[in-house]
């Protein structure tokens, strides 16, 4: 099925095996199916997931109701409540897995204990913040500068998978359009090629 060793130290080999021990002990493996939710808009959540198998989305509601997704996080991708673990407030997201996921969690707070006194967690820390961060400025930019079939190439680009595995909303509200005109963009994407 998976193997929580391996895939972390693939992802981090500077771990020595004694510190993936200790981390991996700290942590817990959660379950997941399709639709189920690991963080609550308006709970305050200090855990922090790592996906180790499926696909979870982050998303918030605007003022129609309406689901508008913000981050998709994939294998050794972490998913959190950014505003509960940094600020202590509640969570702005809801975290809900789109296929049978895998997550590895931990305490942020335990987590955040060890940085004042362990190397290994600080690199561990940054590596994560570091990949969150360059997400979240690559997806400002492309609001920015980017139309939306642009947002849609970059999207495949990064996650090439995440056509096949995510649904048309979704996908649609990530880049900021409907499913219809997603669905005109993939048709003209589909003639191209041919």
């Amino acid at each position: 099925m998976y193997d929580l060793s391996q895939k972390i130290k693939n992802k981090f080999s500077y771990l020595s095996s004694d510190k993936l021990e200790e981390i991996i002990t700290q942590g817990e493996i959660v379950f997941l199916k399709p639709g189920e939710v690991f963080l609550c808009t308006g709970e305050r959540n200090c855990k922090v997931g790592v996906v180790i198998e499926g696909l979870m989305r982050n998303y918030i509601l605007n003022e129609n109701g309406q689901e508008i997704t913000i981050v998709f996080a994939s294998e050794m991708q972490p998913v959190a409540s950014f505003s509960s673990i940094f600020l202590n407030q509640p969570s702005s997201e809801t975290s809900k897995a789109v296929e049978h996921t895998v997550l590895f969690t931990l305490d942020f707070e335990v987590f955040k204990n060890k940085l004042d006194t362990d190397p290994s967690y600080i690199r561990l820390y940054s590596d994560l913040v570091q990949e969150s961060l360059v997400v979240a400025v690559a997806r400002i930019e492309d609001f920015a500068k980017k139309s939306p079939e642009q947002r849609y190439h970059r999207l495949l680009e990064s996650h090439s998978s995440l056509a096949e595995r995510a649904p048309l909303k979704y996908l649609a509200s990530y880049i900021g359009i409907t499913p219809v005109s997603l669905s005109r963009i993939r048709r003209r994407m589909a003639t191209c090629r041919v």
